[in-house]
């Protein structure tokens, strides 16, 4: 399972915020340090929003592989 935090985003015409995801200990995937977590303000606040590309692709990694021990077929391999 994989939880999901965002940081403080700066861009040209205001805040935003980037989407990391965390493993087990709490790392981002990408292996950026994340330093304090930020928080979500009023709606409309935030002029853009964003997730980590180097994060999802390394859950789409994971999920891709499928779970370990997995029975054929359940990864969507055929059996032979």
């Amino acid at each position: 399972m994989y939880n999901m935090c965002a940081e403080h985003l700066a861009t040209g015409s205001g805040p935003g915020l980037l989407w990391h995801v965390l493993n087990r200990d709490d790392r981002a995937l990408c292996g950026r340090a994340l330093n304090e977590k930020a928080t979500v303000i009023p709606k409309g606040a935030m002029e853009r929003e964003d997730y980590c590309r180097r994060c999802l692709n390394g859950v789409a990694a994971a999920v891709e592989a499928g779970p370990v021990g997995a029975p054929a077929g359940a990864r969507g391999e055929e059996r032979p």
